[in-house]
């Protein structure tokens, strides 16, 4: 028993020296941060596309006949999503930045010290056949769980998340972004073309409107099959947006106060944590 302990602890202090550890644990969180502001710039980007085209009216005249539309329209919907979806990206970047911060604390000098000294003491207490003191050797491992609490709570947290992200959410996070994107793109492509339009419509002189009308009715043919189809592409990346919304609560939010609650739970458990005499018989049993 005391052998079997003795090896845990050992292989406890060897990770606790090693500095690749910690090194992964970061590099894990930066690669989150980056998808959170990844997403957040998303959100942004839509969000200004958004507010330019507010407000204008979309022009064809496919038969000759004048008609507008007012994007804003159809677009109110979507901002209001794109505008909570923004919120909640920034508040993910910010949680992330938080963990970063812990993680980094984690890792210190000083932690690493007092968890070394922990294992030091514990076995020595373990072995040492001149102290018989059953409570000090309680209080040294309870000391020294709490130490591995605070040390590798973190760390174990971090890549716990990033296992359920990989097996779980990233090919729902892959597949979300593509399509915000590509909504994000044809908005930027209808913007683009309405202004064509719009300059073509402002130029003056006989002969410059009759070169231009060819490619005034054009331009506003395929800005009607655009405005026909924007409808289900913004639908679409409605649900997709909240697909991303619903992957970055639950990695940044509801996993991080699950982990806060075990961690909680952990500690009370090291407080209340007591040994039967048989166990430290067992363990004093030279």
């Amino acid at each position: 028993m005391k052998i079997f302990m003795s090896i845990i602890l050992l292989l406890l202090l060897v990770l606790n020296l090693g500095f690749e550890v910690d090194e992964g644990a970061l590099k894990v969180q930066d690669e989150a941060f980056d998808r959170a502001m990844i997403a957040f710039g998303l959100a942004k980007g839509l969000n200004a596309i958004i507010s330019l085209i507010q407000g204008t009216e979309l022009s064809f005249t496919p038969v000759g006949v004048g008609l507008n539309f007012s994007i804003g329209e159809v677009l109110d919907p979507f901002n209001d999503i794109v505008e909570r979806f923004s919120w909640v990206m920034l508040g993910a970047s910010v949680s992330l930045g938080i963990q970063k911060i812990l993680l980094s604390l984690s890792a210190k000098v000083f932690l690493q010290v007092l968890f070394a000294l922990g294992v030091a003491i514990s076995i020595f207490l373990l072995w040492s056949k001149k102290v018989h003191s059953k409570e000090l050797f309680v209080y040294s491992f309870k000391f020294f769980m709490l130490l591995f609490i605070f040390r590798f709570s973190a760390i174990i947290f971090v890549y716990s998340s990033n296992i359920l992200y990989i097996t779980t959410l990233q090919e729902e996070y892959e597949h979300s972004s593509v399509v915000v994107m590509s909504t994000k793109v044809e908005l930027q492509e209808l913007q683009e073309q309405n202004k064509q339009i719009m300059n073509n419509k402002n130029e003056s002189g006989f002969f410059s409107e009759f070169e231009n009308k060819y490619s005034k009715l054009k331009n506003s043919l395929d800005l009607s099959k655009q405005l026909d189809g924007m409808q289900e592409s913004i639908e679409l990346a409605s649900r997709n947006i909240v697909n991303l919304i619903t992957i970055f609560i639950l990695q940044t939010i509801l996993m991080p106060l699950l982990f806060l609650w075990l961690m909680i739970l952990s500690i009370k458990a090291v407080f209340h944590l007591k040994f039967e005499d048989k166990v430290l018989n067992l363990l004093y049993n030279h």
